[in-house]
């Protein structure tokens, strides 16, 4: 293996436990924790001011992902790529999407409802970000199974 791919990997590997890791935490743990601790408004503001923080880095993963996913496979597979890499492949591309619509719809409204203290409207938003969030998360497992083990499938 050359150092070129094994840096490519990492990175790719790096990438996958920021978003991925990232999104379970969210989830599993700081969602429900906020909700047994806090009210509305102060839960809806932390949330809010968590995935200000946390996008910017699932911005930089998914770019990350993604160029090191085709420097991977320009790298070593071109042709010879198993099908657990092109069901990686096809789950990112819907996992990309999911986020970019998470982000630029209910994200931007749950900001924008959470600065005019519409509890009602931003609980609702946040309600939508949770769902995809779990998809992606659930998707996101999917991937790292496949990328860990997909190989020994064949």
């Amino acid at each position: 293996m050359s150092m070129q791919l094994a840096i490519a990997i990492a990175l790719h590997q790096l990438a996958t436990v920021v978003w991925i890791g990232g999104m379970f935490f969210a989830h599993f743990a700081l969602r429900p924790s906020a909700q047994t601790q806090l009210q509305p408004p102060q839960r809806l503001a932390l949330l809010l001011a968590v995935f200000r923080r946390f996008f910017v880095w699932v911005w930089i993963a998914v770019l990350v992902l993604w160029g090191s996913g085709f420097w991977i496979f320009s790298g070593i597979y071109d042709a010879a790529m198993g099908w657990h890499v092109h069901a990686m492949m096809a789950l990112a591309l819907v996992m990309t999407g999911l986020f970019a619509y998470l982000y630029f719809v209910p994200y931007r409204a749950l900001g924008q409802q959470v600065a005019a203290a519409d509890w009602a409207g931003a609980g609702a938003r946040l309600s939508t970000i949770r769902r995809i969030i779990l998809l992606n998360v659930t998707l996101g497992l999917v991937v790292t199974v496949l990328g860990a083990a997909g190989r020994y499938w064949q």
